[in-house]
């Protein structure tokens, strides 16, 4: 059952010059799902997402499209109806909570904050709610956690607050902004296994901003891939990693450490991602990619249905095709 909708989303630059950052963006989220947005940085990942939760930094705004958010068109919402829809049956995990923590309450407090915000609840039932969402996170010293300032505590564990935070009022959305890349790797696993037992629990859908496809590969149910402020390919997780459509998708796959044996050099895909100030006149991707054909370089590509796959490509990869180094 569909819970968001984004439908032909572009997000304009007004602070020097009008220019287009996000564009033409159309995706789906269901219940209970979680979907990967991927690509490099500059790509538009968290742009697009912030973008959901209306907290776009003040030189950027929505210029055209609609976000629907269990059927109602939340980008038209004013300021206030959004403070009641964010931390209730919206919420966002950030790459690292601490920083938006404040410093000078113990953070069982400001757990607790989020749950009188939106539903009243006061004293020792509001104490024993934390406790348990604490306990949800994993912290078994829930009690000696709950009187902690967010200086006390770890990377790994300052990223189970955020968590404990985004859950407090079991929200139907959770959108995590790369929420384990600051973490080593073991931290970051337990993250990760963390995130998708909250889900099972909560039942909530989420929305895993990343730029790793390892991470991508192991947490999503569906994968959309981002370029230079537009979609370039979206399906199911699986079947991108063992059939990408895009070139660039490709690309990015064969670029994984993981793909090589120890000693054999790595593969980079070449040139970079353009300069916002760039005038590309085709498809973007174009400067890139080996399979372009002429009408690449001067016409946009508008995004297609090919099977199950959406893609935004004339010249799709064939099962087994590799783009060129």
């Amino acid at each position: 059952m569909e819970l968001l909708k984004v439908e032909n989303l572009a997000i304009e630059e007004i602070s020097k010059v009008k220019r287009i950052v996000v564009d033409e963006i159309n995706f789906t989220v269901n219940r209970g799902e979680t979907v990967g947005i991927v690509g490099e940085s500059g790509s538009g990942k968290t742009v697009t997402a912030m973008s959901i939760l209306r907290l776009l930094s003040d030189d950027l705004k929505i210029s055209t499209g609609k976000i629907f958010f269990q059927g109602e068109d939340i980008s038209k919402y004013s300021e206030k109806d959004m403070e009641k829809l964010l931390g209730n049956d919206l919420s966002v995990v950030f790459q690292n909570p601490i920083s938006s923590l404040n410093p000078l309450m113990k953070v069982g407090k400001q757990i607790g904050e989020v749950i009188e915000k939106h539903r009243g609840i006061k004293g020792n039932e509001l104490k024993n709610m934390v406790y348990e969402i604490l306990k949800d996170v994993g912290f078994p010293d829930y009690e000696d956690v709950y009187i902690k300032y967010p200086h006390e505590l770890s990377g790994g564990q300052g990223q189970r607050i955020g968590i404990a935070m985004a859950i407090a009022n079991s929200p139907k959305l959770i959108i995590a902004d790369e929420p384990t890349t600051a973490l080593d790797k073991n931290v970051q696993e337990q993250i990760l296994l963390l995130l998708k037992n909250i889900q099972k629990k909560y039942n909530s859908a989420i929305i895993f901003i990343s730029h790793d496809l390892g991470v991508i590969r192991r947490i999503t149910d569906r994968a959309v891939v981002m370029y230079f402020g537009q979609i370039v390919e979206i399906g199911k997780t699986e079947e991108i990693f063992n059939n990408p459509k895009h070139p660039y998708t490709k690309g990015l796959l064969d670029s994984l450490p993981e793909n090589f044996r120890r000693g054999e050099r790595i593969k980079v895909m070449k040139g970079t991602i353009p300069s916002i100030d760039d005038k590309i006149e085709g498809c973007y991707f174009s400067p890139r990619c080996s399979h372009k054909l002429p009408i690449c370089k001067c016409e946009r590509i508008k995004l297609e249905t090919l099977g199950n796959r959406i893609i935004r490509c004339i010249n799709p990869l064939k099962e087994g095709q590799h783009e060129e180094k």
